[in-house]
């Protein structure tokens, strides 16, 4: 039910504010690039009302209208925004996207979750011209108590969180599961000594993550 409604005020906001969304794009600018961000696993027993946090930075080429998850082991997206995830199913979030007046996504454009094109699993053509559907690929759920940065899953981040991660970064220890995805703390799904570095900052309060 929500997801159809999300689906009539993007057509409220495709054909009614002709001025903000180009429904019939000018062809003037061609947007070559489109970055989502906000991409994370989504944890069991939560609902999609609470895990739709998919977003574009402020930018005068593009806007996300609306985000919706897929369960990709039923095969089917998830009209009720109350259905809890299962933690034996895996899921993929996706939204659509379209571009201001002045702008057209171009053909060749390359898309983009947490920065990285290899999230991203299809692009298709909306229902309104000129804008697009784009899907990230599968997730597991991830456990309910999993705290992001808490790489040991003792309950808090603390250095030795940062070092499971540098160490994971330097291939000397390999995570799996819930420990990956807490060391992944920029969601590019790989861990780097970028996330290293973050979790540091935050066992030193610096950040929160």
């Amino acid at each position: 039910m929500r997801k159809l409604t999300a689906l009539l005020l993007a057509a409220v906001l495709v054909l009614a504010v002709p001025l903000t969304l180009a429904a019939e794009p000018t062809r003037d600018v061609a947007i070559h690039e489109v970055y989502i961000e906000g991409l994370r696993p989504p944890v069991a027993g939560n609902t999609p009302e609470f895990s739709a946090n998919l977003y574009v930075e402020e930018n005068p080429e593009y806007v996300l209208v609306y985000q919706y998850w897929h369960d990709n082991t039923e095969g089917h997206d998830m009209f009720s925004e109350q259905e809890p995830f299962d933690p034996t199913h895996q899921y993929s979030q996706g939204c659509m996207i379209a571009p201001y007046e002045g702008y057209y996504i171009a053909e060749d454009c390359v898309y983009h979750f947490n920065g990285s094109a290899d999230l991203v699993d299809s692009v298709t053509e909306s229902y309104f011209s000129g804008s697009y559907f784009v899907q990230s690929v599968a997730m597991d759920c991830v456990s309910a108590e999993f705290i992001n940065g808490d790489v040991d899953q003792n309950g808090e981040v603390t250095v030795s969180d940062a070092l499971m991660a540098l160490r994971a970064a330097m291939s000397l220890l390999e995570l799996e599961g819930d420990q990956f995805t807490a060391a992944d703390v920029d969601g590019s799904y790989t861990v780097t000594v970028s996330d290293a570095l973050m979790i540091m900052r935050c066992a030193m309060g610096l950040i929160e993550l």
